[in-house]
Parts: C-alpha cells; sequence; structure tokens
C-alpha cells in the first residue's frame, strides 16, 4: 500500500514573537511517524513523511502532496493544543478525497478517545501505536473484521467502537529503527550555547513513574522500559553517519532516572568517540557528581529540570516531591561541569497568588546558581488531575473554556486560580519573563540559542513591560 504521513504546521498559531521561539526551539523531527512508517516499511509498504512545519505546508497546499502521490491511506498525529490545526488538515482532506482513510495517533485522540473522534478521522489509535499500527494495515489489507485489533478506535455502521486498550510495549529493542531516511534530516537545526547544531531527537526509555497533577501518562504509563544501550548507541551512530547529526534531544521523561543505565548508556558515547552534543530533561533529585561529570564527558550540553513553583504549598498540591536545596545543589552541579540548565517554571497552579509568583522570582534572581529558567502557564490538559481539579472547582480553580486551541503555554491562559483570571496571568507571565531576562548574564545564552532576532524580541518584551511599570500599573518587577 502506499501511505502518506504527515505533520501539521502548528507554530502559527502564536502571535509574532512565540512563534519565533517555538520554531527555534520546537522544530524536532516527528519521531511518532518515523516509527511507525519504519514499521509499514517492514510491511513492504511505499511511504511518505511531509513534515509541514519544516516545510511550511498549510493545509490547502498539502491537498497537492495527495494528488501526486495518491495514497491508500493518510495517517497524522496530535497534541492537545495542534488538535484544532490538525483537524483543519482532515477536514480539508476529507472534502476533496473523501474515500482515502485518515488515521489519527497521538496524545490527544489517546486520552480523549471517543470524545476527540471527529468525523473527519476514520480510524485512531489509542496509546503506543507501534503494533496498533501494524495489525491495523495488515488487517485493513485483508478486509479482515477489525475488532480483535486492540487499541483502535473505527466506526461500524454509524456507531464508534473502541476495541480496548493493549498491553505497552516491554521489548523496545525489538522495534526497528525510526525512518529518518523519509525526512529532510539535513534542515533540522537546534540552538545550543554552542551555536546552531544539526539535531535529531531521539529517545531511550518509554514511561514515567511519577504523578506531577499538570502531566498526563496515558500514552507511555508509568512503567518505565529500557533500550538497550548499545541499541540507543547503534541508533546515534546511524544518524550521524547518515545526516550528518552533531546534536541529539533525548525526549525521555527522566533520562537520570537509573544511575546504573545512564552511566552506561554515557561511557559508550565516550568509547565510540561519538563527537557530539546531547540534552534532555530530569529531576534535580536524581543527579550526583558522577552522574553530572559523566554527562558533560558524553557530550551533554543542556539539562532541563522541573522547578514548576517554589511555595512549599503548591508543590504539595501538584505532587512535586522534589525538595527545593535539591534544585540548587543540581544547578551548581552542572554549572561546575558547564552544563547549560534549564529550570521550568510554572504559573497559575493550583494555589496561586500574586504573592507565590512573587517568591518565586525573588528566588530565581536571588539564586545565584540558577542561571536560566522560564516561565510557562500551567495548562490543565485533559487526561491530567490538573484537568480534574479545573473541572470540579478544587483548590479554587475555574476552568475557563474547552477550546484546545487555547491550551497553549505562552500568550495563553484557560483557567481563572484564586483571584487570578486568565488575563491576569497572560500579563504576568509578560512581566515575569521580563523580569528574568533584565539580568544581563542571561542575554548572552538568547543570543547563542535564538539568534539576533530572538535576543531583539526578547529585548523589546523588556522594554514594553519597563514602559507598563513606568505607568504605573500593577507589575512583577519591584520586588524585595
Amino acid at each position: 500500500m502506499r501511505l502518506l504521513l504527515f505533520f501539521p504546521k502548528w507554530t502559527n498559531q502564536y502571535d509574532t514573537t512565540n512563534s519565533y521561539f517555538a520554531k527555534r526551539s520546537s522544530t524536532l523531527p516527528p519521531m511518532n511517524l518515523t516509527y511507525i512508517a519504519a514499521i509499514s516499511e517492514q510491511r513492504g509498504d511505499i511511504v511518505k513523511i511531509i513534515d509541514c512545519e519544516l516545510e511550511d505546508i498549510s493545509s490547502d497546499k498539502f491537498l497537492s502532496y495527495i494528488e501526486k502521490f495518491k495514497p491508500n491511506i493518510i495517517g497524522t498525529t496530535s497534541t492537545t493544543p495542534t488538535f484544532d490545526i490538525t483537524l483543519k488538515y482532515t477536514k480539508d482532506i476529507k472534502k476533496a478525497y473523501p474515500k482515502i482513510p485518515i488515521v489519527l495517533g497521538g496524545n490527544h485522540i489517546s486520552i480523549l478517545g471517543k470524545d476527540g473522534f471527529d468525523k473527519s478521522i476514520d480510524y485512531g489509535i489509542i496509546g503506543e501505536g507501534d503494533y496498533t499500527w501494524k495489525e491495523f494495515l495488515d488487517a485493513y489489507e485483508s478486509k479482515i473484521d477489525l475488532s480483535n485489533i486492540r487499541g483502535l478506535l473505527y466506526r461500524k455502521k454509524g456507531k464508534v467502537i473502541f476495541t480496548g486498550y493493549r498491553d505497552i510495549i516491554t521489548d523496545l529493542d525489538s522495534l526497528p529503527l525510526p525512518a529518518r531516511h523519509l525526512l529532510e534530516m539535513t534542515k533540522y537545526y537546534y540552538g545550543t550555547m554552542k551555536g546552531r547544531r544539526r539535531v535529531t531527537s531521539i529517545m531511550a526509555t518509554r514511561g514515567c513513574p511519577y504523578h506531577c497533577i499538570f502531566c498526563s501518562t496515558k500514552v507511555f504509563g508509568n512503567s518505565v522500559r529500557k533500550r538497550s544501550p548499545q541499541k540507543v548507541i547503534e541508533e546515534m551512530k546511524n544518524c550521524i553517519n547518515n545526516y550528518g547529526t552533531e546534536h541529539f534531544y533525548f525526549n525521555d521523561d527522566t533520562v537520570t532516572l537509573d544511575k546504573k543505565y545512564i552511566l552506561e548508556l554515557c561511557d559508550l558515547m565516550i568509547k565510540e568517540k561519538l563527537n557530539i552534543t546531547w540534552e534532555s530533561s530530569t529531576r534535580a533529585n536524581r543527579v550526583d557528581d558522577e552522574i553530572i561529570s559523566t554527562l558533560a564527558k558524553s557530550g551533554c550540553v543542556r539539562l532541563s529540570f522541573g522547578l514548576e513553583s517554589v511555595n512549599e504549598n503548591i508543590r504539595k498540591i501538584m505532587r512535586k516531591e522534589v525538595p527545593l536545596e535539591d534544585y540548587i545543589k543540581a544547578n551548581k552541579l552542572t554549572n561546575k561541569y558547564n552544563i547549560e540548565t534549564i529550570n521550568s517554571c510554572m504559573i497559575g497552579l493550583p494555589g496561586e497568588n500574586i504573592d507565590t509568583i512573587r517568591e518565586l522570582l525573588r528566588f530565581l534572581r536571588k539564586s545565584k546558581e540558577i542561571k536560566q529558567a522560564n516561565i510557562a502557564i500551567a495548562i490543565p490538559y485533559p487526561g491530567t488531575q490538573l484537568y480534574d481539579m479545573a473541572k470540579k472547582g478544587e483548590h479554587n480553580l475555574k476552568l475557563m473554556t474547552e477550546d484546545f486551541s487555547q491550551y497553549r503555554r505562552y500568550g495563553s491562559a484557560v483557567m481563572t486560580v484564586g483571584d487570578l483570571t486568565p488575563n491576569d496571568l497572560i500579563s504576568l507571565q509578560n512581566d515575569a519573563i521580563a523580569s528574568l531576562y533584565m539580568a544581563p548574564w542571561r542575554m548572552i545564552p538568547v543570543l547563542k540559542k535564538q539568534g539576533i532576532k530572538g535576543l531583539f524580541l526578547t529585548y523589546m518584551r523588556i522594554v514594553k513591560n519597563v514602559k507598563k511599570i513606568v505607568k504605573n500599573e500593577n507589575g512583577l518587577f519591584w520586588f524585595k
């Protein structure tokens, strides 16, 4: 069969500033599509992947690719914030080519199930889609019954059928290497302190054992499964040799969760002399001097820690079971070994108010070990405990909309939190970002990662907010 897989263009949903930063920091190869493409090629299918974000292809322009390729099936993926964008593509496709079946996978359909099964979609893949996709293609091609395929949504005589959840994949090494050759790999670049580098995303583990209220684990689950370090290295060498990859973005939820595993993986990187850089995210209480020093030797140049909030009541509600002092220790270690460190923070969490936001900013400004941080707005994505809390009105939360196109972490807010309205949170986010980047030492990383335009946009954001403070409007700049 001929299969056309596409990833929608999504960064144009933001304003000019946030769109620029989103495109510079988030344009990575759509690895979920390359995994199912590899499985399809094993079946003997002819597969094409189009990254509409990378190639700047709108939904109407995408139709010409369908006309040229003439696929038997079209597949795509979606998260919650991009669901409305994906539907724009699927509706346009269905109108122009009503007989070509469209299959949707990804987080959003996996979490919402039947509630996210739009009429423009013919089949939905729920959860880990690797094996479900293969079994679906086998059955579709043979025109046999679909009811025995776990993890599938479809319609039969006008009725939506869900075949039930399937077991997680325990043997990740059994999966084929992602079909990156179907992408324009030489066009993917990522900003680092060492400049713009040719990048690919990669995954060594699946699953997360933690239960933070703002995350959902309904796709990969809470059971952590690991690929063999040798398999990971094999994939990295494949990327280096075939695509000139210089930088790897590990998508693992907590890359240092298993100390023995990450040390073995890094030791292999060092032994193989891969001469690359890489980054990932982890928890501040899951690192020590041995881990960080080994990460640095293997080429790690950036780590992200989920700080979120420094208020103890908020941290207790969101189940962030990491002592605050561990962030100081962890950042001190990464500074020691010259690993750039991003401390991810949120405003608008349960229990938030103007004073807790000021508390966070005081901590960030006074903690000399913390060089970089970002400030997102807490979004109650479906499938998370935060979403359930907001729906029920717990902790003085109020969900203001279920228009998922507004479920974005920057420049948008969908909850009232105590006395803070969505507009308050958006304004406070701008204040907080400007306040952080008034520190001159934070401008160098912006320049190296985001370029001159990124530095200019950051500077203009600061100027805009300083003007607001001068006009005596409420803001966050002036605090002790």
